[in-house]
């Protein structure tokens, strides 16, 4: 059962928090004092009853709230805090730092304030559970989102290509493109979806295991694809909810589910992040994209999402432009698992819709990927099969 500590003047803050999460035991803490003394004891206060989230505000001085986050950070990293304050991109920039897991206006709604409240508590629960390492036995299935702060950087190009090499090693694969706004697994795979994940969103009924094998699309290798919207319009119908409950389903359904997701940190991308057991991180060979992603990998830390696996491709690796591999490997503090070269035979393999490891096997790109995606199968395809014939009937020339 979730424990919720509310930090708070505000008393009928805590009939709101009581009415949106009603199966939870609530209870609130407050006293002027709470601004002065250290933040230390206050945390203390606030877990003395056996809370797994604490709600920080409102009506409590921004300083005094970042301090108190700051001190659960540091003394209780299993509780999950949430702020109750006005958003700006100050404010979540401080909130990130101090591991803060989200930012609530203090005038959200009930069913903003209730999603809110029950991603914390879900949230915590998996906190606890890894902490007592329980975490890896209870979810046998892997889940491998591949991640970058910059678009452009090649993160289709590693999912596609990791999902079919891992699909036609013999195993069951499904692909998410979590791009709500401008996904191009589609395009990537020549895959002409009927439905969506914008259809998944819509669905009158509720979305099981077997109702939502009717919104994939399969493709040749035997990869299943769980398309981005049509239009960004649409991908707006796309929440947290439905990003978080589709992956959950596909992963109960196959023992190998890969997620392509957009530049940056969304809502979608972190409820991924979430629930993977695998990350992947595509960084091209620029001080830029150094740079962002180690801010990157910085903000999961403070947020605690510290779990999954985490794994480094370094994309177009032979670049040189005064960075080498291991300066890349120096900043990020990650090995790298695959180098992937620079080559006129990726654009020409997107192109044809056809992913690299298909179209020219025997390519240096196509070599690295698989070696990728070895690490997730130990019946990968061997790189340099025979792409003609039975195992590759599909294959498209590129023009």
């Amino acid at each position: 059962m979730t424990s919720l500590a509310l930090l708070t003047p505000d008393a009928r803050f805590e009939d709101r928090a009581r009415d949106v999460l009603p199966d939870a035991t609530v209870s609130r803490r407050w006293r002027e004092e709470h601004e002065r003394i250290d933040p230390t004891k206050v945390v203390q206060e606030l877990v003395a009853g056996g809370a797994t989230v604490a709600c920080l505000g409102p009506g409590v001085e921004l300083d005094t709230l970042f301090e108190v986050a700051e001190a659960f950070d540091r003394e209780r990293p299993e509780v999950v805090v949430l702020l109750v304050a006005p958003r700006s991109s100050e404010v979540l920039d401080r909130a990130i730092g101090v591991g803060v897991r989200d930012v609530v206006p203090p005038d959200a709604g009930p069913s903003e304030l209730g999603r809110a409240l029950a991603r914390a508590a879900e949230t915590a629960a998996r906190r606890r559970s890894n902490l007592v390492g329980g975490g890896e036995e209870q979810r046998p299935h892997r889940v491998i989102t591949v991640l970058s702060p910059k678009g452009g950087s090649g993160k289709t190009t590693v999912a596609t290509n990791l999902g079919v090499a891992l699909a036609a090693a013999g195993g069951s694969a499904a692909i998410v493109d979590l791009d709500l706004q401008f996904g191009d697994v589609a395009a990537a795979l020549a895959l002409t979806p009927e439905q969506g994940m914008a259809d998944v969103a819509r669905s009158p009924v509720p979305v099981d295991a077997t109702t939502l094998k009717v919104f994939l699309t399969g493709h040749p290798s035997g990869l299943y694809a769980l398309c981005a919207p049509d239009t960004p319009a649409e991908g707006d119908e796309v929440t947290y909810d439905h990003a978080v409950h589709a992956l959950r389903t596909l992963s109960s359904a196959f023992p190998t589910v890969v997620v392509d997701t957009a530049a940056g940190l969304d809502e979608q991308t972190l409820g991924a992040i979430e629930h993977s057991t695998d990350l992947v991180f595509v960084c091209g060979m620029d001080v830029a994209a150094v740079r962002s992603l180690k801010k990157e990998l910085d903000a999961l830390d403070h947020l605690g999402m510290t779990v999954a696996r985490r794994h480094l491709v370094l994309n177009r690796a032979d670049a040189r432009v005064g960075l080498e591999p291991g300066d890349v490997q120096a900043v990020l503090g990650l090995p790298i698992d695959a180098a992937v070269p620079s080559s006129r035979a990726v654009p020409l393999s997107l192109n044809a819709g056809t992913p690299i490891v298909v179209q020219d096997p025997r390519s240096a790109p196509a070599r690295a990927l698989q070696q990728l995606a070895s690490r997730f199968s130990d019946q990968v395809v061997s790189v340099g099969s025979e792409p003609t014939g039975a195992r590759w009937p599909w294959r498209r020339e590129a023009r």
